[in-house]
């Protein structure tokens, strides 16, 4: 993979994560704004369930042959 070709997939994959993260935020809202008040081991506790969340909701949208073709 060439050095322009990582850029283009790195941006494929920021795009997509921007755009789960804003499909889930009316739900995930008022925990975000919650979290800076939580003890460290809550806080990433948290986070793997936020990302998980996003993760859910790129893959939710994403076909069968576009999973097939990212290994």
């Amino acid at each position: 993979m060439t050095r322009q070709e990582a850029i283009e997939r790195w941006k494929f994959i920021a795009n997509r994560v921007f755009w789960a993260e804003e499909a889930i935020s009316e739900e995930w809202d008022e925990r975000l704004h919650a979290a800076p008040s939580m003890t460290h081991e809550e806080q990433q506790q948290f986070a793997d369930e936020y990302m998980t969340a996003i993760a859910t909701e790129i893959v939710s949208k994403t076909s069968d042959e576009q999973l097939a073709a990212m290994e």
